[in-house]
This record gives C-alpha cells, sequence and structure tokens, in this order.
C-alpha cells in the first residue's frame, strides 16, 4: 500500500483526493493547505464527499511527519524550496505544477531538486494532461512511422468550467491584447511547455538548435462573468499558442494550445473538443483523445489522472529527476472492472 499526501487542495487537488482515497494500492494519509477555511477539516468533505477520516493540515512538518510515500504535488505555482523540503524528507513527488524536467528553474533551481532527490533517496515525476499524457501519446504515436518530420500536439478546448483564475491570469486572460510584453510574460508563465518541448526531443534523441514561442489572442464582444472571474469586453478571452522545436530550420515538435472562455469572442475560432496528435512522416497519422457523450471534459480529473496512476512507478524508480519516457507504462492499474 502506498501512502500518499497531497499538497493543496484547489481544482486538481479536490479531483485527485476521492481516487486515491478508493484507490486499491494507495492510502490517503494527510493534506497540506494554506487555505484557513480549509484547515483541520476532513479531506473528504472538503471535496464533496463523505467524511474521509483525514483532515487538512496548515503544518506542512506535520503533514511530512506522516511519511507518506508520495507526496501528490498540486498548488497552483511550484516552490522549489517546499519541493526540496519535501523530497529530502524521504517522500517522492509527483507533481502537475509547472514541472517536466525542472530546468526553467534555471541551472541553482535545477540542481537544488536534483541534489535534494539524492539526499532523500527519492524521485519527482511532472506530468498532467497537457503538458504530460498528451505528449505521451504524441511519443507513443510515433512508434508507428518509420520517419517523423514533425509531431505536433493540440489541446483545443473550451476551457470555461475550469474555475481557476490564476492559471487564466498568467495566461493573460482579462488583460489588453496590445498590452507591452504580454507574449513574453505568457511565454515566462508557462515553463512546463517549454520543458515538455526539451523532454519530447529527448526521449525521441533529437538534438534541438532552436526553441520558439508564439501566441494569438481573441478577445469578448461583451462584458463576461464567468462565476470565478469576469472578462471585460475588448479584453482578452482566448489565445491560440505554439511552443516549437527546431533542426536546421525545420520544426520537428509544436506543442499547441487553442483555448477558449466564454461564449461571445471574436474571432470565433472553431475547437477540437480534446487533444489531437498529428505526425508528419512515414506514414502520417492522426489520433484524438476526446470526451464522449459530455460536451467537455472534467478538467480537474484529467489533469490529476495522470499524476495519480504514475504514482506507483515513481515510488519505484531511482532516485532524481524523471520524464515520461524513462518510466514503464503509465495506466490505469488495479482499476479497471467492478468493485
Amino acid at each position: 500500500m502506498v501512502k500518499v499526501a497531497i499538497w493543496n487542495l484547489g481544482v486538481v487537488g479536490k479531483s485527485a483526493a476521492p481516487v486515491i482515497h478508493a484507490h486499491p494500492d494507495m492510502e490517503l494519509v494527510g493534506c497540506f493547505t494554506r487555505s484557513d477555511d480549509k484547515k483541520g477539516k476532513d479531506i473528504g468533505v472538503l471535496c464533496d464527499r463523505g467524511p474521509f477520516g483525514v483532515l487538512a493540515s496548515g503544518d506542512a512538518d506535520a503533514v511530512l511527519a506522516l511519511k507518506p510515500d508520495c507526496v501528490l504535488y498540486v498548488p497552483l505555482f511550484p516552490d522549489v524550496d517546499d519541493m526540496v523540503r519535501i523530497l529530502e524528507s524521504g517522500s517522492n513527488i509527483v507533481s502537475t505544477a509547472y514541472f517536466i524536467n525542472g530546468r526553467k528553474f534555471g541551472p541553482e533551481g535545477h540542481a537544488r531538486i536534483a541534489a535534494a532527490a539524492q539526499k532523500g533517496g527519492t524521485t519527482i515525476y511532472g506530468t498532467g494532461v497537457n503538458p504530460g499524457f498528451a505528449n505521451i501519446l504524441g511519443l507513443v504515436a510515433s512508434s508507428a512511422c518509420s520517419e517523423v518530420s514533425r509531431i505536433t500536439v493540440l489541446e483545443s478546448v473550451d476551457a470555461t468550467n475550469y474555475a481557476s483564475p490564476g492559471t487564466w491570469e498568467a495566461m493573460g486572460i482579462g488583460q489588453e491584447p496590445g498590452t507591452p510584453g504580454i507574449a513574453e510574460f505568457i511565454s515566462q508563465s508557462t515553463p512546463s511547455f517549454h520543458e515538455t518541448v526539451e523532454m519530447m526531443a529527448d526521449a525521441l534523441h533529437v538534438e534541438l538548435d532552436d526553441k520558439r514561442f508564439d501566441v494569438e489572442f481573441a478577445t469578448a464582444t461583451q462584458d463576461v462573468d464567468l462565476g470565478y472571474m469576469k472578462i471585460g469586453k475588448g479584453r482578452i478571452s482566448c489565445l491560440r499558442a505554439s511552443w516549437t522545436g527546431w533542426v536546421r530550420g525545420q520544426c520537428v515538435i509544436d506543442l499547441k494550445i487553442a483555448w477558449k472562455l466564454g461564449y461571445h469572442n471574436s474571432p470565433d475560432w472553431p475547437i477540437e473538443h480534446g487533444y489531437v496528435v498529428e505526425i508528419e512522416g512515414t506514414p502520417n497519422v492522426r489520433c484524438k483523445f476526446e470526451p464522449i457523450g459530455a460536451s467537455m471534459f472534467d478538467p480537474g480529473l484529467v489533469t490529476a489522472m495522470p499524476a495519480v496512476h504514475a504514482i506507483p512507478l515513481v515510488c519505484a524508480a531511482a532516485p532524481g529527476i524523471v520524464t515520461a519516457d524513462q518510466l514503464p507504462m503509465i495506466t490505469a492499474r488495479n482499476c479497471v472492472g467492478p468493485r
């Protein structure tokens, strides 16, 4: 039985906690929160479920003293000091918080995380649905090809129900489209996409000589109230962006997103309502991951599950920073069939 603690109980944490609590191979032992309105309350109740018998705590030391085998690290934004503290304590980390290989923390931050893992004999792995699952899907699809010219991974979704204003503010949502430096701001706010270009290149044994970022915006045609945030008329409500890796002037890895918030936008871009992988090669390949029988994914759940299912494999991995290509195949182990 793998003992798991959750670090933060936001959109992703609330989706993950009930799954971990019910998982036959895992035991939910604790949760760290910085929210005063969650401290001391039962995690199940906070997730709108019945009581789990496990309370959220504002005391990080007390949570780590429970000796979880793994911390599901899902704050809105990562903190190197927290990650070092967890790894040195002897707990592995699986994270959905802007972490794939840690290089965007700079040489010092990356070195601190790597050293903490060695000191604690622990492992850290970053994933999610995108970056994460969608990119793994692209890598797996490439195994059907004898030659690959370009891999494109597109997330094209109506993100209106992803109630995380901090995420959208970091992506420039709500700002004027002509705000000076807005593209650079978004580029800096999306380190895990840059890292994922590197991860895919490393997995494919491709040495990139250039990486680029591009973005374009759509704006709200009227004032929009999403319930969890407001977007004024003429402000950014949608964006299309790409993070690319290049070799000798040719784009070989192209990670794209098309995100729409609200239903009154100009231009009103069409979206795929899912994740699309396209490979230009021999043969050309196209595959799509999309919801069936519903108009939208539960965004918290599809972000959380690739991380939850990775926990036992990460606990079994060698100490250090690991990426998807270094782990065995991640599946819904022991979660199939009647219970």
